[in-house]
């Protein structure tokens, strides 16, 4: 497992799963954040998870904005978009919830 962060973020648990060569150019990320202030998880996927954050943090993202500010707990990397999509899919079912809080994540 590597670990990293976006800057200023605490450190979070980060796993790479495919593509993790430094010759990929476009990398997928799907993630997990918590918000202390709601109580409550969010699950994403982004091509720029530094940014994505930001945004999320900075209340530019809608369904987020109430909860701010957010922790990065997890992530995950991957080739394609829809590898990413399908993970996030998975986080948000009863299952991926499970795999989660199994895991120790949330």
């Amino acid at each position: 497992m590597r670990r990293s962060c976006p800057e200023g973020m605490p450190l979070a648990k980060t796993v790479e799963l495919k593509g993790s060569g430094e010759h990929d150019l476009i990398m997928f990320h799907v993630y997990v954040l918590r918000s202390e202030k709601v109580k409550m998880h969010y699950y994403g996927h982004s091509k720029d998870l530094d940014n994505r954050i930001k945004k999320h943090n900075l209340g530019r993202v809608r369904s987020t904005k109430s909860g701010k500010p957010w922790k990065l707990l997890y992530s995950e990397r991957f080739d394609s978009k829809s590898e990413a999509y399908r993970r996030e899919m998975f986080f948000k079912s009863i299952e991926g919830y499970r795999y989660l809080k199994d895991k120790g994540i949330i």
